[in-house]
This record gives C-alpha cells, sequence and structure tokens, in this order.
C-alpha cells in the first residue's frame, strides 16, 4: 500500500505517519528527512529553500521499487508521489496556531501556515498534482492513535471521503488580529 500524508505544520503528520509506520511495517519516508539527507536546496531571495523540482526527481525513482510505503511531509502536495491514498491532515487554526508557537515559529510563518490552513492550500495542491481528491482528517480533537486508525479504517474500507473540513470561516477573524 502507497500511502501519502501530507498538510500544514503542525497537524500532526509525523508523529501520526510514525505510528502507522510502527503499526503496519510499512517503510516510513519522511521528506523532510529525505531532502536534508540528499541536500535538496536552492538560494532563494538569500535564503536556503526546498528545491520542490528537485524533490520529484529524487523521490519518486526512490520509491518506484516499492509496493508498500508511507510518505509524509508538508511538501507531499507540492509533488505527484505514486500513491493509493492521499491524506491531508487539517487541525483548527487556533490549536494549530498554538502548536506553532510552542514550535516558537517566527510571527510571519506561523501567519502564513495558518493562512494555508484557513485557505485549503494542501487540499488545492493535491487536487492538481494529483488529480484526484484527497481524504481530509482532522487532527483537532484527535490523538495520534485516534488519527492512526482512521486512517487504517479508511484503507481497508477503501474509503472516499473522511471529514468534512472549512476553516475559511476563521479568515477573517485571524486578518483582524494580524492589524
Amino acid at each position: 500500500m502507497r500511502i501519502v500524508i501530507t498538510g500544514t505544520p503542525g497537524t500532526g503528520k509525523t508523529r501520526i505517519a510514525r505510528l502507522l509506520a510502527k503499526r503496519t511495517g510499512w517503510p516510513l519516508v519522511e521528506i523532510k528527512e529525505f531532502v536534508n539527507a540528499n541536500k535538496l536546496f536552492k538560494k532563494e531571495k538569500g535564503t536556503k529553500a526546498v528545491d520542490v523540482a528537485a524533490l520529484g526527481k529524487r523521490l519518486r525513482p526512490a520509491l518506484a521499487r516499492s509496493r508498500d510505503y508511507i510518505v509524509e511531509g508538508h511538501l507531499a502536495c507540492e509533488v505527484r508521489i505514486p500513491a493509493d491514498f492521499v491524506f491531508v491532515l487539517r487541525t483548527h487554526p487556533e490549536k494549530l496556531r498554538a502548536r506553532l508557537a510552542k514550535r516558537r515559529y517566527a510571527k510571519k510563518k506561523l501567519d502564513e501556515n495558518l493562512e494555508a490552513e484557513m485557505l485549503d492550500y494542501c487540499v488545492q495542491r493535491v487536487l492538481k498534482e494529483y488529480r484526484a481528491e484527497p481524504l481530509e482528517l482532522d487532527t483537532t480533537r484527535r490523538s495520534v492513535p485516534q488519527c492512526a486508525a482512521e486512517i487504517l479504517r479508511a484503507i481497508k474500507h477503501k474509503k472516499k471521503k473522511l471529514d468534512s473540513v472549512d476553516y475559511s470561516g476563521e479568515l477573517k477573524k485571524h486578518l483582524r488580529l494580524r492589524t
């Protein structure tokens, strides 16, 4: 089974994917680790950024011989990876704000990620890159084991839909807080 788990930073991707890998025995590819190990960076406006094109060119061949894997990372929505299921993890912006603040995200980065969540950025990217509807899973009130169980149930029952998530209504409130 080929599983892709994506979503904005702070939605629980890594912890959930690690638990899934442990429960299933499927190899886990953490995109962040893959990028670092393969030095897939480019200079962008004086800073180091992930070279998404290079990521796709290196990651797809690395997975080509595998029948089972879990790939996780927020950049998984930017690169089409062969997948049987694509999950987009979602978290309410208030909870997401607390998680990202705990990680000491700079205000600009925190705001960008909150806005991405409110505007369904990862869902829209999956629709474009994978040409398929992802399964959205709201992690706001679920524990890591509950999320992993939901994903395994979705796979077992070949579900086409999980949660309906729409945080666009939070955008107005967020923009007022920014000013």
